[in-house]
């Protein structure tokens, strides 16, 4: 199942969980930051988060496997 997150964050336009894969993808721009692995209770802090952007730099960048797509 895929859950979407829309942040209001000024430089995170949107995100995307899948609950089965683990995978959450974050959209930045016009590029897309992938991360595998990510817990659900991570996504849910994320969703819950009031600043969108302070927590993916704190909790999710660099913390799991990744890449990004332009």
């Amino acid at each position: 199942m895929t859950e979407d997150s829309f942040s209001g964050s000024s430089w995170i336009s949107g995100a995307k969980y899948d609950t089965d894969t683990k995978i959450m993808q974050v959209y930045i721009g016009s590029d897309t930051y992938e991360c595998v692995g990510v817990p659900a209770d991570v996504w849910a802090g994320f969703k819950n988060a009031g600043s969108k952007g302070q927590f993916f730099n704190s909790n999710i960048r660099g913390q799991y496997n990744h890449a990004m797509f332009e």
